[in-house]
């Protein structure tokens, strides 16, 4: 799906942390539209849990490219209607609900990994983008489509233990 270059980002909680885990969270700053990513008050409370297991991952308040949002009433009732789709527990889901309905209500691009969440973006014709999609443009944009720096960026995220659809930046480039 075709995304506004300039439309504001509003990112869920697994690209936040583990960017930010990896030491790649500049590269966040540098390609977000205004140099600001939208953080949901839901997505917030899920990156606080993280910080508890991982101390280099910065609260939503000290990190200067991030800038924390509260969904009003129409967006609650849009990210409950995609709790009910999502399923899991009571507090499952809840980053990615928050941030489809900020994102439809508000015409953000959604920042988002979760299939089934991307899969309710697509259906909401909501314009998203993922990890590979920023790793794709940080690799033009960013690093002048040097691969080192490329593979380096993939490699140090998969060493967060996030989910990628390669085994090492290496096999990007195969």
């Amino acid at each position: 799906m075709g995304t506004d270059p300039a439309a504001q980002w509003v990112m869920d909680t697994s690209t936040f942390t583990h960017f930010c885990r990896a030491g790649h969270s500049g590269v966040l700053e540098r390609l977000a539209p205004q140099g600001i990513v939208l953080v949901p008050r839901e997505v917030e409370v899920e990156i606080d849990k993280a910080r508890n297991l991982h101390p280099g991952v910065p609260s939503v308040d000290s990190a200067a490219w991030a800038e924390r949002i509260f969904m009003n009433d129409d967006e609650q009732w849009t990210a409950l209607h995609v709790k009910v789709v999502l399923g899991g527990g009571t507090g499952e889901h809840m980053g990615e609900c928050a941030v489809i309905a900020c994102a439809k209500h508000r015409g953000l691009v959604a920042v988002l990994d979760e299939r089934a969440a991307v899969e309710q973006a697509k259906l909401r014709h909501i314009p998203f983008i993922d990890t590979m999609r920023l790793v794709a443009q940080a690799h033009t944009e960013i690093f002048d489509r040097d691969q080192n720096q490329t593979i380096a960026l993939i490699d140090a995220l998969l060493a967060t233990d996030m989910r990628l659809p390669v085994r090492s930046g290496a096999e990007l480039f195969r």
